[in-house]
């Protein structure tokens, strides 16, 4: 409900953007993707919304098939919000100021650590999870709210909205995907978790490579520039 009545406050208010000489519109165009680096930022971008969903719905089940208590478990997810909350609003900062995709990139490597350094080993445990919950959420909310701009260095504003439709057109298959598969994983290991934390950890690993690739194509192999 909150969110039909804010975005039908938003479609109702907002105005177009008018750029003079533009007949771009905003429909989906697969023949964009020949573009390599932008190619590379779609496939890193699905890899990391397929794995996004996974942890925010199999936590507190997680937690309690660890036998942590009640509290601990109607309590991770929070604070998992807690940090993407944050996550969405402090990394714009500091990818203005030392570029969209380093600083993507270096919220994906934290992700990772998340995953394989806390969750993997410790998440059994009440701190362990806490800590990953508050990291995890922190670090994701950073690739929902960078994505669209390091889609935004890749081109003019004209064309925007169609490379924009056009990656989550294609990442939005993920989205709906990844917390299926990742249950047929919990069943194939007759409940255990390590099989759907390895999935996690493995779809950010490549999204890490292909998010690395695409940066280094984008600017011709300049690994210290700011972009």
């Amino acid at each position: 409900m909150i969110s039909l009545v804010l975005c039908g406050f938003a479609n109702v208010f907002m105005q177009p953007l008018q750029l003079p000489g533009s007949t771009a519109n905003g429909w989906p165009d697969l023949l964009i993707l020949r573009r390599p680096a932008f190619a590379l930022t779609v496939l890193g971008v699905f890899l990391l919304e397929f794995a996004l969903f996974v942890p925010l719905t199999y936590v507190s089940s997680y937690s309690q098939a660890m036998g942590l208590s009640s509290s601990v478990s109607s309590a991770v997810l929070p604070v998992l919000n807690v940090g993407s909350v944050l996550g969405r609003c402090l990394p714009g900062y500091f990818a203005d100021k030392y570029g969209r995709y380093n600083i993507a990139i270096l919220a994906v490597v934290l992700t990772i650590v998340a995953v394989f350094d806390i969750w993997l080993p410790f998440g059994h445990t009440a701190p362990g999870l806490m800590i990953f919950a508050l990291l995890f959420g922190l670090c994701s909310g950073s690739n929902i709210s960078l994505t669209p701009v390091c889609i935004g260095q890749l081109c003019p504003a004209a064309p925007y909205g169609r490379y924009y439709s056009t990656c989550f057109s294609i990442v939005s298959i993920g989205c709906l995907t990844g917390v299926p598969l990742a249950g047929l994983i919990l069943d194939a290991n007759k409940g255990g978790y390590r099989g759907l934390i390895l999935f996690v950890g493995s779809c950010y690993t490549g999204g890490l490579i292909t998010f690395i690739w695409a940066r280094l194509m984008a600017t011709k192999w300049k690994v210290k520039s700011k972009y």
